[in-house]
């Protein structure tokens, strides 16, 4: 049979590798895996429940239910002073990864160059070059709390450069942008004319600091185009509910992508969405405060292991774990903690350049992960 070129360039991620040789592994310690293990908070059940005995589970428009979008609109203007036209600015889609992607169809043309961080979260490259784009990498520093070493964003853009992805609090390190940080990303943005595609998806998932929304420091605000979702915030990754909201051109460019690939985003999910935005936020508040127990706890512990050095995060559920006093090979040393230790994480080069020689692991489990864990990693590493 004869595929296409796309089929060769194309990838799947390299963490599926780490998945399959799991899943063939009996009695792991699971700490691979970035979800969230709460239940979707009742509220949030109920309604879908609600919506499935009404009996009608139908299309609704390519860019969202009405009501979504205005959640939406009504959430980024609470909690960030973020005004978007819920009729032209924000379209529902198919996750954060249905933005992120359907984005990218809409803004690159063959060749063109995207930027995003290294470490960073492994499908962007793959989504980058489906649409026909070239990926580069712009360095995090890893001396300086993984936060954006702006020379070398700087060195790597072209005349080709298109757009810049940014994620912030990011997959896998958990690094937080500050305003200084975004203000310098805004500015270079617009010295070069480039579009910031601001994966947010974490918002909620930030401690000890708020976040701020890379559109927050935008003089214009066509120049963002800012990713969101339901998955992390509110224990929704099933659901498969996320947003974009930015300029109304590139929106609709947006919604006509998605017309072609889902039709539209699930009717049972939006609705569960806009329950869960517009509903008490008191589940989400206490899901971070639990997340922010276990990372005090889990890092804590794993700065007490000869050989393992992490950097507390500030967002997200990840350690990002510093090996390199035992090996640099971090897959090799990935696969020996899944076959001799009984523990599982992601090879940090699996991210990007600057991973290697790390390994991520994720504190979005119970304690009691988290401790056996850690007497695991403990035992075989005293070894």
């Amino acid at each position: 049979m004869k595929l296409s070129r796309r089929t060769e360039e194309v990838k799947f991620s390299p963490i599926r590798e780490i998945f399959d040789l799991a899943s063939k592994t009996p009695g792991l310690t699971r700490l691979e895996v970035g979800q969230p293990d709460f239940k979707t908070p009742l509220y949030i059940r109920e309604k879908s429940k609600a919506i499935i005995d009404e009996g009608f589970i139908g299309y609704t428009p390519t860019n969202g239910l009405q009501e979504t979008r205005v959640a939406i609109s009504n959430r980024l203007k609470v909690d960030y002073d973020l005004q978007y036209d819920p009729n032209s600015e924000i379209t529902v889609t198919v996750g954060a990864s249905g933005a992120l992607y359907l984005s990218l169809r809409a803004l690159l043309n063959v060749n063109d160059e995207v930027l995003r961080p290294d470490p960073g979260f492994a499908s962007y490259d793959e989504i980058i070059k489906d649409a026909d784009g070239i990926p580069k990498t712009y360095a995090l520093d890893p001396k300086n709390g993984f936060s954006i070493n702006f020379d070398a964003l700087e060195r790597s853009i072209t005349e080709r450069t298109k757009a810049i992805i940014v994620n912030s609090p990011g997959n896998p390190v958990g690094n937080v942008l500050d305003e200084n940080q975004l203000k310098r990303l805004i500015e270079i943005a617009e010295n070069h004319n480039l579009i910031i595609l601001s994966d947010e998806a974490y918002d909620k998932v930030i401690f000890d600091i708020d976040h701020k929304p890379t559109a927050k420091f935008a003089t214009d605000k066509a120049r963002v185009l800012t990713i969101g979702s339901s998955s992390k915030n509110y224990a929704m990754t099933g659901y498969r509910i996320g947003f974009a909201a930015g300029h109304p051109k590139l929106i609709a460019e947006i919604v006509k992508f998605q017309s072609l690939s889902s039709i539209c985003p699930s009717f049972i999910g939006q609705q569960a969405y806009t329950e869960a935005l517009s509903g008490p936020q008191d589940d989400t508040v206490a899901m971070k405060d639990e997340y922010q127990r276990r990372r005090d706890y889990f890092v804590g512990r794993l700065n007490e292991i000869k050989g393992l050095k992490c950097v507390k995060p500030d967002g997200a559920f990840y350690a990002f774990v510093d090996i390199s006093d035992i090996t640099d090979d971090d897959w090799e040393f990935t696969r020996r903690l899944i076959n001799e230790a009984k523990v599982t994480s992601i090879p940090g080069s699996s991210f990007g350049k600057v991973g290697k020689g790390y390994i991520r692991l994720s504190f979005a489990t119970s304690m009691e992960v988290l401790e056996e864990g850690i007497k695991k990693l403990e035992t075989y590493l005293s070894k």
